[in-house]
């Protein structure tokens, strides 16, 4: 189900997609709760010969909890009382949970023969949350000190996120913390501190 508008209105319609037309089918509130006789429905028909001049472009949209399956390959790190600020890209990877807006433009345009094609554009914009693990460095520089070994550990990430998706691949901004999940974990001078990271992915809904 999307939302548009009809003659200025914003209305909840049903998008019916066949061979040679598109119809769109207004509904009334509380469809859900009770069966529709197809008298009572709006129909608005787009068929393929029709001219370009009297279809012209619409727009339609849906709102719904958005999953995906994101990576933050770039994180940017505010400088520590010994580090100064860096750029890290480590292997990661993160469960995105949010809400979402998608977004669909339907237009039609004629073609040298004079045949109708159909073009659709869809996007969405989301805000969540994002959790998951990576690896980081561990050495002497990162936690002053306090080792003479180099390792990857484990750290755990949450955070927020706003992404927009162009088809099935997201892009977009995490705002997170890391928690290093070792014993080092009260050495290491990103414990608990805040990074902004550049993330990707794609949507599983």
């Amino acid at each position: 189900m999307y939302y548009t508008k009809l003659d200025g209105k914003r209305e909840q319609v049903y998008v019916e997609n066949t061979d040679d037309s598109i119809s769109i089918y207004a509904l009334k509130k509380g469809w859900q709760h009770a069966p529709i006789k197809p008298s009572q429905l709006v129909k608005q028909t787009y068929p393929q010969k029709t001219a370009v001049e009297t279809i012209g472009a619409n727009k339609y949209w849906q709102k719904g909890f958005d999953v995906d399956i994101l990576t933050i390959p770039i994180k940017f790190r505010p400088s520590a009382p010994t580090f100064p600020k860096q750029f890290s890209n480590h292997l990661n990877g993160a469960v995105y949970l949010g809400y979402r807006t998608d977004v669909y433009r339907l237009a039609f345009e004629k073609d040298p023969i004079g045949r109708i094609h159909e073009k659709t554009k869809h996007y969405g914009i989301s805000a969540g949350f994002i959790t998951g693990f990576g690896l980081t460095p561990l050495n002497s520089w990162v936690t002053n000190n306090g080792i003479n070994i180099e390792y990857d550990g484990l750290a755990w990430s949450k955070g927020i996120a706003f992404i927009m998706g162009l088809e099935n691949f997201t892009f977009g901004l995490v705002g997170g913390i890391d928690h290093l999940l070792d014993e080092n974990k009260h050495l290491w001078i990103y414990q608990g501190k805040p990074y902004l990271g550049l993330a990707v992915g794609l949507n599983l809904n």
